[in-house]
């Protein structure tokens, strides 16, 4: 599904991203030994990501008449919002990408937010449409689709181990992982987002208690 955010909403998702990336963090999360990223790159991935929560929202809104509150504070460093979006008790967590074909959960942070109880029990995938001669996005954004939890495990036959060093797949430039993910081509996401809110709609979120620990398969 396609959104379209106004030349406003883009101007204040571009002032917050690279405001917040004077005070965060160079190095990724959980990735000491990677190299450092400098603030525009920071400000960068931050904006890809606030743009798909924008568009998440402006979705639910549109088209189903849900607000989702949307947080636009600044944290000092090491400090961080607790999720993206939540509906009907349903922690949601928005990934946004400029070019990927896969949506790309990092074991590290499932591990995190399980430890402090607020381990996303869906993960929606946003393609942020990118103007490569001024570097910025261009309003449009594609909600690919989405998965629960329950996807992001061993076992299932759409979801993939990509170990940290490896490529990604389809990746003409060999792009090399920083960290250990699961993995689900956009292909094999749910893409029906009338079933998917209906479904959130009217069930209780998944209990996490027995969610695996994806080094070791045993409940975190």
């Amino acid at each position: 599904m396609i959104i379209n955010l106004s030349p406003e909403e883009l101007k204040k998702c571009h002032e917050f991203s690279y405001e917040c990336a004077k005070n965060q963090q160079q190095i990724e999360f959980g990735q000491s030994d990677t190299a450092a990223r400098g603030e525009d790159e920071i400000g960068r991935d931050n904006l890809i990501g606030k743009v798909a929560e924008v568009a998440f929202a402006k979705m639910m809104n549109d088209n189903f008449g849900i607000q989702v509150p949307l947080d636009f504070n600044y944290y000092p460093r090491g400090e961080w919002d607790e999720q993206d979006a939540e509906i009907n008790g349903w922690r949601i967590d928005i990934k946004g990408t400029r070019r990927g074909r896969w949506m790309l959960i990092e074991w590290n942070k499932l591990i995190f937010r399980h430890k402090y109880g607020n381990l996303a029990h869906l993960f929606v995938m946003a393609s942020v449409k990118w103007d490569s001669k001024t570097n910025r996005p261009t309003g449009a954004v594609d909600l690919v689709g989405s998965a629960s939890i329950h996807k992001l495990k061993p076992g299932i036959s759409t979801t993939r181990v990509l170990l940290k060093g490896k490529s990604i797949p389809g990746t003409r430039n060999r792009t090399l992982l920083q960290a250990d993910n699961y993995a689900i081509a956009f292909d094999d996401l749910e893409h029906d987002w009338n079933k998917v809110i209906g479904y959130i709609l009217s069930h209780e979120p998944p209990a996490s208690d027995s969610y695996p620990n994806p080094y070791t398969g045993k409940p975190m």
